[in-house]
């Protein structure tokens, strides 16, 4: 009776994880199907399905144990591949903090409940291509393109080749940019040539400013990001980072681990009270948000407030866009003025060379019309003469 019962159970057992694995290569091929994954082997192909598995158990378990999560998870492009595959690999040790003795120094006063710098005009499309190290030379060339276009009104893609085969890690990208005076076309320096070409384009946005902040600060990131856009460096190793595909990302365990990518934030704001930045991230339109992601804001969530910078000009250009209201401000009171002073000055010239010429022309007239009697005087007096000398 007991060896039937445990050949039942077995049987049982058996079936039920066929079924699961039935169902789990139904959500396999499926998967590559929908992406068109192909792989050169056979052992390739176990590799990745193994590391599907994981991502695809973890979105359940993530689902079943978070019914109230603020984000959510879902198979994406990524999934048969492990976070360490999508990430930088920097080779620069940075400075980190705790996020348990982070806190923002500053009172914010004054400035919009939100920002989405995408409203204005001047992020560029999402990154499609390879991943890892070449994303320093992603991101440092959004943030000139985004500037340019805050200042110009002209959104331009930039060489993101130029700038990767120039500003090779451990090379500080943006020192590197401002020694090359600004960055290229992307149709002028279209593909990585393997080595610098600094004379094949010229540049076409630069700036003349790097501001790194010098310690955690999210309500200076609010002030700074009125501005432009931010470089911020993360850690995006957290549960579940990956496979996100919407909300506020929060999720504490994402600040134990090391920075290992960074991003640009281009904006901030809340959504029923809780407050986020808006990040755009380097991993193709199917990821996330269309290639963008929300995480929380206040909690240096993820590092994401550890290592900051922006790029600025400080010195005011007659191209800008923003300095053209100024400008067209200043050109009517000290340059339209003076050219109207000037011309009321020539006017007044004019007048008064009119007036002295008149009065000259008068004075002319009236010497010559006293000649002219002085003379009829004298004939008179002659003609008198000459009759009284005959009589």
């Amino acid at each position: 009776m007991l060896n039937t019962r445990f050949i039942f159970k077995s049987i049982f057992f058996v079936v039920l994880f066929g079924i699961i694995v039935a169902d789990l290569s139904n959500e396999w091929n499926e998967f590559k199907q929908k992406y068109n994954k192909q792989y050169k082997t056979i052992d390739e192909e176990l590799e990745r399905k193994q590391i599907f598995i994981e991502n695809f158990n973890e979105i359940h378990s993530f689902q079943q144990n978070n019914p109230h999560a603020t984000y959510t998870l879902a198979i994406n492009h990524f999934s048969d591949r492990r976070i360490q595959e999508l990430v930088s690999s920097r080779k620069n040790t940075l400075k980190s903090y705790t996020s348990s003795s982070f806190k923002s120094s500053r009172e914010v006063n004054n400035l919009p409940e939100s920002l989405d710098w995408r409203d204005k005009g001047v992020i560029t499309e999402v990154y499609h291509g390879e991943v890892g190290v070449i994303v320093t030379a992603v991101v440092s060339t959004e943030l000139v393109e985004s500037l340019h276009a805050i200042k110009t009104g002209e959104l331009i893609e930039g060489s993101i080749p130029q700038v990767y085969d120039c500003c090779r890690q451990p090379i500080d990208a943006f020192d590197c940019i401002k020694n090359m005076s600004g960055i290229c076309r992307k149709e002028d320096y279209p593909k990585p040539l393997g080595r610098c070409q600094r004379d094949i384009c010229k540049p076409f946005a630069s700036f003349d400013t790097i501001k790194r902040m010098a310690k955690p600060d999210e309500n200076e990131m609010l002030e700074w990001i009125q501005e432009s856009t931010l470089w911020a460096e993360m850690s995006v190793a957290g549960k579940g980072f990956n496979t996100y595909t919407g909300g506020i990302y929060d999720d504490p365990s994402c600040s134990n681990h090391s920075i290992d990518d960074v991003v640009q934030i281009i904006g901030y704001g809340s959504e029923e009270g809780k407050p986020y930045w808006l990040c755009k991230l380097h991993w193709g339109t199917g990821w996330g948000e269309k290639g963008y992601f929300r995480i929380a804001r206040g909690k240096n969530m993820c590092k994401i407030a550890d290592v900051i910078i922006q790029v600025a000009n400080t010195e005011p250009s007659s191209t800008t866009q923003i300095s053209t209201s100024t400008t067209t401000q200043l050109s009517t009171s000290t340059t339209t003025q003076p050219s109207t002073s000037s011309t009321t000055q020539s006017s007044m010239s004019t007048s008064t060379t009119t007036q002295v010429s008149t009065s000259t022309s008068s004075a002319t007239q009236l010497y010559t019309i006293s000649s002219i009697h002085l003379m009829v005087i004298f004939v008179m007096v002659t003609v008198a003469q000459t009759i009284l000398i005959c009589n």
